[in-house]
């Protein structure tokens, strides 16, 4: 067998990463099976395959499991939005009922991300870092998002991607506790009308139907 071709053997560390996605995973099927107050050092262990020692040697708190599951979930939302041709799009007409089928499927992901998010103000909490790091992450997401629909007209071409995609980020917290408050508040309804004045959207359509040629007969 050439040299090349032959198989390689999984090194430690990458055995270790595999472990802890395995646990990671686990954690995150409990919280949306049982709530994150149903998760225990144990059930993670046998759902995941691991002793409780293992687990913890990877994640000592149970504060550090619950990042790492939501961590998991981000990347697994990111993998669908990059679906296809592996660009971002932001498509209004979908974004309605993608909002809402994600605050009514992972009701319980979101009661966790609400309560971690109390917690990252707290000194050295596995949170804060989480949060620092989901924030840089999702700015980018939603800068690229928004420049692509300036390139093609459907934003204010003055405005700053940046700064419309940290008060998109901004508008969407706020609307998932006004969900998990009140279910039948329509989060995608709101969502979509606040992208739509956060990057100009309605001037531009407003703009356009002033200069029609039949405005005003």
């Amino acid at each position: 067998m050439d040299a090349d071709t032959r198989p390689r053997k999984r090194g430690p560390y990458q055995r270790s990463r595999e472990r802890r996605e395995r646990i990671a995973l686990a954690v995150l099927e409990l919280v949306d099976e049982l709530g994150h107050e149903g998760v225990t050092i144990s059930l993670v262990a046998t759902r995941s395959g691991s002793s409780e020692p293992t687990v913890l040697y990877h994640f000592p708190t149970k504060e550090h499991l619950f990042v790492a599951a939501l961590d998991r979930s981000d990347d697994l939302e990111l993998g669908l939005a990059t679906a296809g041709d592996g660009e971002l799009t932001l498509d209004l007409d979908a974004l309605r009922t993608v909002a809402n089928a994600a605050v009514s499927a992972h009701v319980r992901r979101l009661r966790l991300f609400v309560k971690l998010r109390g917690q990252a103000a707290t000194p050295n909490h596995p949170a804060a870092e989480y949060f620092a790091r989901r924030t840089e992450r999702a700015l980018t997401v939603w800068t690229e998002m928004i420049s692509r629909r300036q390139r093609d007209g459907l934003a204010h071409p003055g405005l700053d991607p940046g700064d419309a995609a940290r008060q998109v980020l901004a508008l969407w917290d706020g609307l998932v506790l006004a969900h998990l408050s009140d279910p039948d508040f329509d989060c995608g309804r709101a969502l979509v009308e606040g992208v739509r004045r956060l990057t100009g959207q309605n001037w531009i359509e407003g703009l356009a139907a002033l200069n029609r040629p039949d405005y005003g007969l």
